[in-house]
C-alpha cells in the first residue's frame, strides 16, 4: 500500500448525529444512532463503510432486545494484526464504548460485531455469563458468521465439547481474566458451551430469570468481582451442577 493509501485507511471515519436507525430496525424508546469514530488500518473507504453499517445495524438489534442499557459514543479501533476483538475488557478498564477489531476478519465480514456490541450493553463481572450471552444474541439477533460457531446452530456446535464442560469452572472465572478451558489454545470450546448453556437457560427458564441471576455479578471497572456459587439456586431452585447436568442431556439428544 502506498503512502496515500495508508493515510487514506487510517482516517477518522466521523458519523453524523442525524444518521437514521438501521433498515428495518424498529425504534425503540431510549435507543438512538450511535455517535461512532472509527479509526482503521488498511482497510478502504468501502469496507470501512460496510463496517459502520454493520455496527449500526448491530447497536440497534442489541439495544431493541436488550434494553437501551449505552448511549455514549462508540469508539472503534480496526489494527491490521492478529488477535481477539475486544469491548468489555476496555470497559473495565474504564473505557466503556471503545471496541477492538481487527482488519482482515473485517474486510472478510467476519468479526463478532454483534457479539462485541452485547459487551456494551450488558458488561458482566462474570465471564462465562458475559460470553455466553454474547455469543448466543450473536446467534439469537443474526449476526455474521463469526466465532466461535461460524454460523452454525450452537446446541449442535457444542454437543461435541458437552462431556469434557466443567460449568462451575468456567463460572469461577472473573472479568479480566478470559473464558479458558483446562486445554487453553482451546478457547473456542469454552465460548462455544457458555453460548449454548446462556441459550438453553432463556429458552427454558426465560429470560426475567436469567436478567435476575446476571444482575448478581455486575461488573465495575477496575475490580475482581467473585461470583457466589448459591446464586444458581436462589434464582432457579438448584445449583449449577445440576442443571449442567440437564443441559448435556439435552445437548447429548442434539
Amino acid at each position: 500500500m502506498g503512502p496515500a493509501g495508508l493515510i487514506r485507511s487510517q482516517l477518522f471515519v466521523l458519523a453524523l448525529l442525524g444518521a437514521a436507525i438501521a433498515p428495518g430496525i424498529a425504534a425503540v424508546d431510549g435507543c438512538s444512532d450511535p455517535v461512532v469514530t472509527i479509526k482503521a488500518e488498511a482497510m478502504s473507504d468501502e469496507d470501512i463503510q460496510v463496517f459502520e453499517k454493520t455496527l449500526r445495524s448491530a447497536v440497534a438489534k442489541v439495544c431493541a432486545w436488550w434494553g437501551p442499557t449505552f448511549d455514549g459514543p462508540y469508539r472503534v479501533n480496526i489494527k491490521d494484526d492478529k488477535g481477539p476483538s475486544m469491548a468489555m475488557i476496555p470497559a473495565w478498564r474504564g473505557h466503556h464504548g471503545n471496541m477492538l477489531f481487527r482488519s482482515e476478519k473485517t474486510r472478510d465480514r467476519k468479526s463478532p460485531v454483534l457479539h462485541e456490541v452485547t459487551h456494551i450493553f450488558a458488561p458482566n463481572a462474570n465471564r462465562f455469563l458475559a460470553e455466553g450471552l454474547a455469543v448466543y444474541a450473536h446467534e439469537h439477533l443474526h449476526g455474521q458468521a463469526a466465532y466461535p460457531n461460524f454460523g452454525r446452530d450452537l446446541h449442535k456446535a457444542a454437543k461435541r465439547y458437552a462431556a469434557w464442560a466443567d460449568l462451575p469452572m468456567l463460572d469461577a472465572i472473573v472479568v479480566p481474566k478470559g473464558l479458558l478451558t483446562p486445554d487453553r489454545p482451546q478457547q473456542l470450546k469454552a465460548y462455544t458451551v457458555a453460548g449454548s448453556f446462556v441459550r438453553y437457560l432463556i429458552e427454558t427458564r426465560g429470560m426475567e430469570k436469567f436478567r435476575t441471576l446476571y444482575a448478581m455479578t455486575p461488573m465495575v471497572p477496575h475490580e475482581r468481582i467473585p461470583s457466589d456459587p448459591a446464586r444458581w439456586e436462589t434464582v432457579y431452585g438448584m445449583p449449577l451442577v445440576a442443571l449442567a447436568a440437564e443441559w448435556k442431556a439435552f445437548v447429548a439428544r442434539q
